[in-house]
């Protein structure tokens, strides 16, 4: 479905509340908090730092069953118990409504303290199935073995887009953690206050201009929505701001195939960016843009 300009119009000022641009904690060391964090959740406290293996970007502690591991880019953390994540047991079907996975996965996340001041609400849950069945037949015994509950990040009541600004509790059996990762950077202040919201029009000619494409003739508009933009785990980001995401339909669908985007740029006045890579040729751009 297409919006159209009054649409646009009218959900564009609905973007408009009180927001900031937020300076990330750029520290990674010293590890004593995500030592803490791991403690939390069943690893034993290493001894000295050589525990800690170094990969690229990655910092990993290894005590079997559980993988420990630190993103430097992002400062992102990842915890998985090898032995019951994503595992399936032959018996296990966890039959957890998605208000049951998320009291399950708060539950456990305040355990272990992972939410931290930030704020997080519900967003999603996703399950794991396994099934048997004989060749040519229909699946049988189909089983959940895993549960992801998605808790999203908010900041001044304003959701977070992008790959980041979430944490991830994975459950098992009876709802017990098997697993978790958290994609949500500190925040060391507020670097300004947004000082004003840029226009649908501005937005609208800088899309075109990126795209090399005219809008309602090569690229239409679907869906339109703000919010923080936090980027993924391998990614460095210096600021966390406001971002407006534009879903685009490209194509006309006759002499250019139909592909569906999702765009973002900046939508404060004195945002910081500019937020993409110069374009690629269109058909060569991933799905995702940000």
């Amino acid at each position: 479905m297409t919006m159209d300009h009054n649409a646009l119009v009218e959900r564009w000022h609905s973007f408009e509340m009180p927001a900031n641009i937020y300076r990330v904690d750029p520290s990674v060391e010293p590890l004593d908090d995500v030592i803490g964090l791991a403690e939390r959740v069943g690893v034993a406290r290493p001894p000295d730092a050589s525990a800690w293996t170094e990969a690229g970007p990655l910092l990993e502690l290894r005590q079997e069953p559980y993988t420990f591991t630190v993103y430097r880019p992002s400062r992102a953390v990842r915890f998985v118990d090898n032995e019951r994540w994503q595992v399936d047991d032959g018996t296990t079907d966890l039959r957890l409504t998605d208000s049951e996975a998320f009291d399950a996965a708060i539950r456990e996340a305040e355990r272990a303290e992972l939410l931290g001041q930030d704020q997080f609400t519900p967003f999603r849950v996703t399950r794991l199935h396994v099934a048997s069945a004989e060749k040519g037949q229909e699946p049988s015994d189909v089983r959940v073995i895993d549960a992801g509950v998605i808790l999203t990040r908010q900041l001044d009541g304003i959701r977070f887009e992008g790959q980041g600004g979430n944490v991830v509790m994975y459950l098992g059996p009876e709802g017990h953690l098997t697993g978790f990762e958290r994609v949500a950077r500190r925040i060391a202040e507020v670097q300004e206050p947004v000082s004003g919201w840029r226009s649908l029009d501005e937005v609208l000619a800088e899309t075109e201009d990126y795209l090399g494409l005219r809008h309602n003739e090569e690229f239409v508009i679907e869906d339109a929505r703000m919010g923080y933009l936090e980027l993924g785990r391998l990614q460095e980001q210096d600021v966390i701001q406001p971002v407006y995401v534009l879903v685009l339909r490209l194509g006309n669908g006759r002499a250019q195939p139909e592909r569906r985007v999702e765009h973002a740029v900046t939508a404060a006045v004195n945002g910081v960016g500019p937020l993409l890579p110069p374009a690629d040729p269109v058909l060569t751009r991933p799905d995702r843009e940000y």
